[in-house]
């Protein structure tokens, strides 16, 4: 009888070379993206992109300033006048100081911005946390269960979002009296912490979902389409963000009596995903982990849509199985050697995901369009221009991640974006200085320096990391690696989503020469560091270090 290592070293080799029908898409794994990546990244992309709509009336909101009319920004005043009926610089209003929005002065406009982003914040607070658990949720539950785990959060933050507007809103047009103030307001706190409970717990969803959904997708895949499967969650991310700024258009749900149902019906999505969810296979590996053997064959089977799984399933017990290792806590992958640059290129790669400002766009594009130079309605073009190129940039990714591989679509993009950041810079800060009657047309060069950013992240930083974390740990470091580039992802886009408003207001234009120097930093690290993970076994990416 044949040894485990000559019969392993012959089925790879059957593998590499003949089974090639094995390497292909099936409905069996279509339908497991498409679920997966619906109930949970998909939800995600539509927490991102949506507030960037509702900021006009969140901010007042939370400010205790719940009427129509009070607004701040040309564009939240044209919807008002448009859908309301407001009149602005009337004299004669304004008696109880709750028709306009009371303006903020200097001294206090960077912490009042701070104030601003709270909900922001929250949804990333709970993100980096949710994300730092997915190393527990494994050791709890399979694959499989622990994306389960991760839809009540958001079901809970959906209904939290619903009740919000329906217990402190105010919809008087007119001046309103004291009586009306009070009754208005009367509630005001208790909504306003469901609020702020239904984003971080958003956030937490969207966190876990990161690491459990992410993983699954890479499990599953055969190796010559795992850049493809693991990139469809940052597709879905991308459609879900487009579709959040459509839905959050004062056409569609952007209106001041709306906005918490714009916020809310992507729960829906997460409803069908935990009722669909258990329809789907268990990931191979992961009961190849658990000494599952047949059960690894079946799912295996169900997923190829093929009996012909027996050399893929012994290389899963290879790469699973073969030196028996256990789960590594954080403090052993981060002192052992052999994790070291996969730690610190993984890390990096989520770091500058968000500290190139991506998120700023997509918070705070309305507000980025609004200092280019762009006004009232213009805005919300702008903005889904951005959802659209982001959309188009992202298909394109999906075919060059398996034809250029990862490093040349992290590399160059990185030299692309300081160029980028640079220009942007120069446009914003002469712009500032024109006269409002020739803002517009360096506004619109402007906006297209933002799409051209947006294109180059997500051909790159957009899909790239969630895929290249996952393929470059040994299984026993592979849960904890993960999560601890999560976490710093989250963590990032918590700092720019912090920081930005407060940033923008105290050096205006400049703040991108900042998100500039961290590309630059960033360019430098992986350009000497990061391996091509293309195709590649484990044992071939370890040996570029």
């Amino acid at each position: 009888m044949e040894n485990f290592a000559v019969k392993t070293w012959k089925a790879s080799a059957y593998y590499d070379v003949n089974n090639h029908h094995n390497q292909r898409w099936t409905s069996s794994l279509l339908i497991s993206i498409i679920i997966v990546v619906l109930s949970t990244s998909f939800v995600m992309g539509v927490n991102i992109g949506g507030p960037n709509l509702y900021n006009g009336f969140i901010v007042p909101w939370t400010r205790g300033h719940p009427f129509p009319c009070q607004k701040e920004g040309s564009t939240s005043q044209w919807i008002a006048r448009k859908w309301w009926d407001c009149v602005y610089n009337d004299t004669t209003k304004n008696l109880h100081g709750y028709y306009y929005l009371p303006d903020i002065s200097k001294k206090i406009l960077i912490g009042q911005r701070l104030k601003d982003s709270i909900h922001n914040v929250l949804f990333v607070v709970g993100g980096f946390i949710g994300a730092y658990s997915g190393q527990y949720w494994y050791k709890c539950l399979s694959r499989r269960n622990a994306i389960f785990a991760s839809t009540p959060f958001q079901l809970v933050a959906s209904i939290f979002m619903i009740i919000t507007l329906y217990i402190y809103r105010g919809y008087d047009t007119d001046d309103p009296d004291q009586t009306t103030i009070d009754k208005a307001t009367k509630n005001k706190d208790v909504a306003i912490s469901f609020f702020y409970i239904s984003r971080f717990l958003s956030g937490f969803s969207a966190g876990m979902c990161c690491v459990v959904s992410t993983s699954y997708l890479n499990e599953i895949s055969p190796r010559a389409l795992r850049g493809t499967v693991g990139s469809c969650h940052q597709l879905a991310i991308v459609i879900g963000i487009l579709v959040g700024q459509i839905i959050g258009l004062p056409w569609i749900l952007g209106r001041h009596n709306a906005w918490n149902w714009g916020m809310s019906w992507v729960g829906l999505f997460s409803l069908m995903g935990s009722v669909f969810i258990w329809t789907l296979p268990e990931s191979p590996r992961w009961l190849v982990q658990e000494r599952k053997q047949n059960e690894a064959a079946q799912s295996l089977r169900k997923l190829r849509q093929s009996n012909d799984i027996e050399a893929e399933l012994i290389e899963i017990e290879e790469e699973e199985t073969a030196l028996d290792k256990q789960n590594l806590g954080i403090g052993k992958v981060l002192l052992l050697n052999e994790f070291r640059w996969p730690l610190i290129t993984s890390l990096a790669l989520n770091a500058i995901q968000q500290l190139s400002g991506i998120n700023a766009v997509f918070f705070y594009s309305g507000d980025m369009f609004s200092v280019a130079g762009l006004r009232d309605e213009k805005v919300f073009w702008g903005i889904l221009a951005t959802g659209v190129i982001n959309l188009i940039a992202t298909l394109i990714a999906l075919k060059f991640i398996e034809l250029l591989g990862r490093r040349p679509l992290i590399i160059w993009p990185l030299a692309g974006i300081i160029i980028v950041m640079v220009g942007l810079t120069i446009l914003i800060v002469l712009n500032a200085k024109n006269s409002e009657d020739k803002k517009e047309a360096l506004a619109i060069v402007s906006i297209i320096f933002i799409l051209i950013f947006i294109i180059l992240f997500a051909i790159g930083l957009g899909p790239i990391p969630f895929v290249y974390s996952n393929e470059v740990f040994a299984v026993e470091a592979r849960a904890t690696g993960l999560s601890l580039a999560m976490f710093i992802n989250w963590f990032c886009n918590f700092l720019v989503t912090l920081l930005f408003l407060p940033l923008q207001s105290a050096i205006e234009g400049y703040v991108f020469l900042v998100f500039c120097v961290l590309v630059a930093l960033a360019f430098v690290i992986l350009f000497f560091k990061m391996p091509e993970t293309k195709n590649k076994k484990l044992q071939d990416i370890q040996a570029f270090w």
